[in-house]
């Protein structure tokens, strides 16, 4: 059983999501807050869930705050930030702060579902006009070079195609299947790629990854 915590001012909007998640047979709410100081006494308790459900606009501390805070106590934990903006410059945020996703509210029920298992699994799930503008978002902040090492010329042909993969937010048991390999192999080829990007999850080498091809196309 997959444990999720949920944290939503709205009460509707939080019953709403109640709603989608109830169609995972999987899927188990254990506890929903409304705000972020709330949210993080819960994990301080002890019920740290699998994933955190997390809204971004709430009175007194935030979701992107909240986010960054969770992370520091617990950087295993997996957030999904889930927001009714469409804000790039809010999406760029909660990824530094250690996001695992970003969706918006509107996301059909299966959708939101399926990248709960993908967060799992250690992709990125973005929603298709977010992941637009996160592109165009990190062409415009060519300083943002000056926060990251360099790595991706250190992956082998393999790890490359590992990494292509794992950014289409396929899981590890798929990546395998496209590649013909074992997950034990994919899990090996994730741990490689993590060291030479200087990361510590799927979600923090799909990031770098990106800003890095990115910049480099808008400096060519």
């Amino acid at each position: 059983m997959i444990k999720i915590g949920l944290v939503e001012d709205n009460s509707q909007l939080g019953q709403d999501i109640r709603d989608k998640l109830a169609l995972g047979k999987e899927l188990t709410i254990i506890w929903e807050e409304r705000d972020g100081s709330l949210a993080l006494k819960a994990m301080e308790l002890g019920d740290l869930p699998d994933v955190i459900l997390m809204d971004i606009s709430m009175p007194g501390i935030d979701g992107i705050e909240t986010t960054r805070l969770a992370k520091e106590k617990y950087p295993n934990l997996k957030i999904l930030m889930l927001t009714v903006m469409d804000d790039e410059k809010k999406l760029f945020e909660a990824l530094k702060a250690g996001a695992s996703g970003y969706l918006l509210k509107e996301i059909k029920p299966h959708l939101l579902i399926n990248a709960i298992d993908d967060v799992l699994e250690g992709g990125l799930p973005l929603s298709p006009s977010l992941a637009s503008m996160a592109l165009n978002y990190l062409k415009e902040k060519p300083k943002t070079q000056e926060l990251i090492s360099h790595g991706m010329e250190k992956l082998s042909k393999r790890e490359l195609e590992v990494l292509i993969w794992l950014k289409k937010g396929m899981s590890v048991r798929q990546i395998g299947e496209q590649l013909f390999i074992s997950d034990k192999t994919v899990r090996k080829h994730l741990e490689h790629i993590y060291e030479k990007l200087q990361v510590h999850s799927g979600r923090e080498a799909i990031v770098k990854s990106t800003v890095q091809k990115n910049l480099s196309t808008s400096s060519d």
